[in-house]
């Protein structure tokens, strides 16, 4: 009798282990499902947010023409090295370098694809046509043509590219 005993103490032991494992296995599927979930949220905000960035116009800091070798304000500089504590009048900017005119080039952007075989697809097809053309890495990923010191001349280019069926648009 103490052996029947026994058997059905293990057999209870290793059901209740089961289903323990069960329990546990159904647990880590749901807190699993609940951090990818997460995840996923976080990822899409952040592409979101990097599309809208990209979507804005870029905008040219606004650069005083009066004298371009002048110091911009009369006050004394400090010398290299040490960083002024306070400054006796608030910057509307922080500090920049000034963009050199000659500097800004103007591209033709035909196309932004989330997938990176997508724009191989569209910069084969411009390389078919004799067009030059590059990926700037994303996502998204941006196909570019062209580079221009003049807007007139990349207006242009987006021209012909939209009477050959591209949707191009003018980019700096």
């Amino acid at each position: 009798m103490s052996r029947k005993k026994k058997k059905k103490k293990g057999a209870g032991q290793s059901a209740n282990f089961i289903i323990s494992l069960i329990t546990l296995s159904i647990i880590f599927v749901m807190v699993g499902y609940l951090i990818g979930n997460y995840a996923v949220k976080a990822l899409q905000q952040q592409h979101r947010a990097a599309m809208q960035q990209a979507r804005e116009p870029v905008r040219a800091p606004v650069v005083a023409t009066s004298s371009p070798a002048a110091p911009s304000s009369s006050a004394p500089q400090a010398p290299r090295g040490q960083e002024q504590s306070a400054s006796p009048q608030p910057q509307s900017q922080p500090p920049s370098p000034p963009a050199a005119p000659s500097t800004a080039l103007y591209k033709v952007q035909v196309g932004a694809f989330s997938e990176r075989a997508n724009a191989e697809r569209v910069v084969a097809q411009l390389k078919e046509a004799g067009y030059e053309a590059v990926i700037i890495s994303g996502p998204p990923h941006r196909v570019q043509t062209g580079a221009f010191s003049s807007q007139e001349n990349a207006n242009r280019l987006a021209e012909e590219l939209r009477q050959k069926g591209y949707e191009a648009i003018v980019v700096r």
